[in-house]
């Protein structure tokens, strides 16, 4: 059985109605950066949603790529960078300093950082296999530049300025802060405040929440999350749950495809409030990687796969009891919105059979849930 803590469907956006792009990452607190991630998160969200407005947003910098909550790949409204980035910014860097030192073997990171920063100094912006490619590192140090441009987004000398390219290519483009955001101070705002100011937007988009959900969400340890709703003045019920005014309960939205690690998916540590007990094994694997889901009225009623091909794009979709007709229609709206967004002349739905656990599957399952999976 779920739990009775209500979802504030208001600030998810998902009934799709009126929000802009800006809106939706504002309550949000920003989402997955990554492509094609990033995209249907937001056609799921904002009506009649194009690839160009969120390049749009990235060229007149509004919005920009960087690792923050979590230590993850964020893309972030540039306004709450100044109050996001310094509450996150120090622990982040020390996970990430601590391991990028072991995996190189040629030249340090000060000096690989260095060399980075000079490649792009000519301004022109490039993905990482671009600034590998300038670099020519030696094969022992070829792998561990991915956790030397990780760590120098962190410490805010990079930041992601969009996808130039496909819609689903995961190369997005990095240039250097200095250059691209110099107004932007991430520097001199106390971490303690900011943490506070990032719990009181949480609360106010996500609660009621639970202390344990806050730190999960934000990276942030146990003490620094209870310290920081003890700030923002938020007040417990009698579950000892957390909650600010200013939330809105809303609806449960119709039905969406929501992708991996979708906003909704990840907001709670506590996920019962809209997943049973007995499919969450089919939603997480062991990581706690969220797979893509079908969201119906509130709950997830099954999961769904995005093909390779945007010519003839294939949606595999496996529900865990059945859909009924009326959903199996939604289900081919949906794909259909998936498909103009990624131009393709033909959208598939295949009806597959229920899918299996990541919790018993392969690594990175999560990605692709009805791979070789049985479809009609």
């Amino acid at each position: 059985m779920r739990a009775t803590t209500p979802v504030p469907w208001a600030a998810t956006h998902l009934d799709r109605r009126k929000a802009s792009v800006l809106e939706v990452l504002h309550d949000s607190i920003g989402c997955y950066a990554t492509p094609p991630i990033s995209y249907l998160e937001l056609a799921a969200r904002v009506p009649k949603f194009k690839k160009k407005h969120l390049d749009d947003l990235y060229s007149g910098r509004k919005v920009v790529g960087l690792r923050t909550l979590r230590g993850s790949a964020f893309l972030m409204p540039v306004d709450l960078l100044p109050i996001v980035v310094p509450a996150t910014r120090e622990r982040n860097e020390r996970a990430f300093g601590s391991y990028v030192e072991r995996v190189l073997v040629v030249d340090d990171y000060a000096t690989w950082a260095s060399r980075i920063e000079d490649v792009l100094s000519d301004g022109v912006h490039r993905s990482v296999p671009e600034i590998k490619e300038a670099l020519e590192p030696p094969e022992e140090d070829a792998k561990g530049l991915n956790f030397v441009i990780n760590q120098m987004a962190t410490e805010c000398r990079l930041v992601g300025t969009g996808e130039p390219k496909s819609w689903r290519s995961g190369r997005n483009a990095l240039t250097l802060w200095s250059s691209w955001l110099p107004e932007i101070d991430v520097w001199s705002p106390n971490p303690a405040d900011c943490r506070a100011e990032v719990a009181g937007l949480y609360l106010r988009s996500h609660g009621p929440a639970h202390t344990e959900d806050l730190a999960w969400w934000a990276g942030f340890t146990t003490a620094q999350a209870r310290q920081a709703i003890e700030d923002c003045g938020a007040e417990a019920d009698r579950e000892g749950m957390f909650a600010v005014e200013g939330t809105a309960e809303g609806r449960p939205p119709r039905l969406r495809l929501l992708p991996v690690w979708d906003a909704l998916m990840v907001t709670w540590k506590d996920r019962s409030r809209f997943l049973s007990e007995e499919v969450a094994p089919f939603v997480y694997d062991r990581d706690g990687n969220a797979t893509s889901v079908v969201l119906d009225q509130g709950e997830v009623a099954g999961v769904w796969s995005l093909g390779p091909d945007d010519v003839r794009l294939e949606i595999r979709v496996a529900p865990f009891d059945r859909f009924t007709p009326r959903q199996w229609a939604a289900i081919q709206e949906e794909a259909k919105l998936i498909g103009g967004l990624a131009g393709s002349k033909e959208v598939v739905v295949q009806r597959c059979k229920e899918p299996r656990s990541l919790i018993d599957g392969p690594r990175n399952l999560f990605l692709r849930p009805l791979r070789d999976h049985e479809c009609g």
